[in-house]
C-alpha cells in the first residue's frame, strides 16, 4: 500500500512512543488487529471515515470497540479523530509495518500456491528464504489458482519460482539451446 508522508509521520510518532514505553509488539499487534477489522467489517470503516460522523461519537464506538486496547493506541485514535485524519489509518498501519519491520531487520513476502500450505511447511519456507536473503522473513499465503503445481514466493527483490511452469520453462529454455 502506498503511504503519504502524513500517515508515515504519525506512524513514526506512534511507533517511538511505543518504542519508549517498551510496547512496540504490542502496538504492532493492536494496530494490525484493528487494520483487519476495518477490513473485514467496511461498515465499521465507513462510520469512523464518515465526515458526517462527530469526532466524539467516532471515539464513543472506538473507546467500545478497543476496551482491551492500550491507552497509548487509544491516544492515538483520539488524536487521528480529533484531526480528522482516521481516515488515513490504513495507511498508517502500513507505515508502522513498515518502520517496525526495517527497525527488527524484517522482510515481508508472499508465498502463492494453487492449494494451501501448511502452517508447517510455510515456516520451513520462511527458514530458507531466511538463509538465502540473510535477513529474517515473515511469509503470508495466498491461494492463486494461475499457479500451477508448486509455488511461487517473493520477498522484497527475490522471486522463488518452483512451480511447473517454471520447471518446463527452464527445460524448453534448456532444449533450445542445446538445439541451436
Amino acid at each position: 500500500m502506498k503511504t503519504s508522508e502524513v500517515s508515515r509521520r504519525y506512524a513514526r510518532a506512534l511507533y517511538e512512543t511505543a518504542k519508549q514505553k517498551g510496547i512496540s509488539q504490542r502496538i504492532f499487534d493492536e494496530v494490525r488487529e484493528l487494520g483487519t477489522a476495518l477490513e473485514k467489517h467496511p461498515e465499521l470503516a465507513q462510520f469512523l471515515f464518515s465526515p458526517i460522523v462527530s469526532g466524539d461519537d467516532k471515539m464513543k464506538a472506538l473507546r467500545t470497540a478497543l476496551s482491551k486496547a492500550s491507552e497509548e493506541l487509544v491516544a492515538f485514535l483520539t488524536l487521528l479523530a480529533n484531526k480528522d485524519r482516521l481516515s488515513i489509518f490504513s495507511q498508517v498501519a502500513a507505515a508502522f509495518e513498515e518502520i517496525s519491520d526495517r527497525d527488527h531487520g524484517v522482510t515481508r513476502g508472499v508465498v502463492k500456491s494453487a492449494r494451501p500450505v501448511s502452517v508447517e511447511a510455510l515456516k520451513r519456507l520462511e527458514e530458507n528464504v531466511t538463509k538465502v536473503t540473510g535477513k529474517k522473513v515473515v511469509l503470508t499465503f495466498q491461494e492463486d489458482p494461475k499457479v500451477i503445481a508448486g509455488l511461487t514466493a517473493q520477498v522484497g527483490g527475490w522471486t522463488f519460482d518452483d512451480s511447473i511452469e517454471s520447471h518446463l520453462t527452464r527445460l524448453s529454455e534448456d532444449l533450445n539451446r542445446r538445439t541451436h
